[in-house]
């Protein structure tokens, strides 16, 4: 048994989500760890299968890096929040947000790839330079890495959005309704385990677990919906 309170508390303690932390025992908090293993299977599937991902019709099929970064980020959301909820430790709580921004960032440069304002190399600088320097900002301010993840995704949607009405490209939205929808689910329950409004700290499922399955289900739908996208002659996006 790992002893856990010889760690430096997370900084939303002593009341972070519905669920009770056990006692005795090295995983405090066994469903919010282990829903975390949605995140965990999609990122090894993108990993060790990068040529389901890929073929020649858009930018994101036509580069290998592409589903093999984006496995690397899903595959640290679900280790870091594993970690995180297993042991509700600071260290736990930065690899868990940090692994978040690694799949809105993802997104973010996607977009400028895009269009034109990135290319491979600058693609990655950028990539790794914007969540290193968040992943520095959260260790010495943890209080807005909440809502500095919020902002990622709002940047992503509006980069989305404005890339799409440029292109007009042929895409399959439905992969993006799914998406939204399963997002927008996954912040309603998570929203009701948080405030405690439906809360059972025992259950077998809670809203934060069904937040890790359902947001692990929209990051895998949104990538689709990306690599979805067919470019033709005059909806060239430079």
């Amino acid at each position: 048994m790992i002893d856990w309170s010889v760690w430096q508390g997370a900084s939303c303690l002593p009341s972070c989500w519905c669920e009770a932390p056990r006692i005795g025992v090295s995983i405090l908090e066994p469903v919010n760890t282990w829903t975390n293993l949605v995140f965990i299977f999609a990122g090894f599937i993108f990993l060790l299968k990068p040529a389901f991902f890929l073929s020649s019709r858009n930018k994101l099929s036509s580069w290998p890096v592409f589903p093999r970064l984006y496995g690397f980020a899903l595959a640290a959301v679900g280790l870091g929040s594993f970690f995180f909820h297993a042991s509700e430790t600071f260290v736990g709580q930065w690899f868990d947000v940090f692994g978040m921004y690694l799949v809105s960032i993802f997104f973010i440069a996607y977009n400028f790839y895009r269009v034109g304002r990135l290319n491979q190399r600058t693609f990655l600088l950028f990539y790794f330079g914007v969540c290193s320097l968040l992943g520095v900002i959260i260790f010495y301010f943890p209080e807005p890495r909440r809502w500095l993840f919020g902002v990622s995704i709002v940047i992503v949607a509006a980069q989305s959005v404005w890339v799409q009405m440029k292109a007009k490209s042929r895409i399959q939205k439905n992969y993006l309704y799914g998406s939204v929808a399963s997002y927008a689910f996954a912040q309603v329950v998570w929203y009701l385990d948080e405030t405690k409004i439906w809360c059972n700290p025992y259950a077998w499922m809670n809203g934060h677990g069904l937040w890790h399955i359902f947001t692990g289900l929209a990051a895998i739908l949104i990538y689709l919906y990306f690599g979805s996208e067919e470019l033709e002659g005059k909806n060239s996006l430079r």
